[in-house]
C-alpha cells in the first residue's frame, strides 16, 4: 500500500463529505448544533434529494472515491 494512494483516498473522502454538506445546504437542510449533536431542522420531504447539479456532484465524488479505494486494495 503506497502512501500516495492513502493520501488520495483521504482527500477524496473529504471532498465527498464536503459535497454532501453542500447538497444538504442547497436542499434546505440546516444543521443546528445543540449540546454537541447536529439535528436537521428542515428534513427533505421523503428523505430524498431531487436530481440536480449538487446530487450529480455527490455521485461523481462517490465514484472517484470508489475507484481510489479499488486502487488502494490492489496496491
Amino acid at each position: 500500500m503506497k502512501r500516495s494512494d492513502v493520501d488520495r483516498v483521504k482527500a477524496q473522502a473529504k471532498e465527498l463529505l464536503h459535497r454532501i454538506d453542500q447538497m444538504e445546504r442547497c436542499a434546505g437542510w440546516v444543521n443546528v448544533v445543540t449540546y454537541g449533536q447536529a439535528n436537521p431542522t428542515k428534513p427533505c420531504p421523503g428523505d430524498r434529494f431531487s436530481a440536480g447539479q449538487f446530487t450529480a456532484s455527490v455521485k461523481r465524488a462517490s465514484m472517484d472515491l470508489t475507484r481510489s479505494l479499488v486502487d488502494l486494495r490492489r496496491g
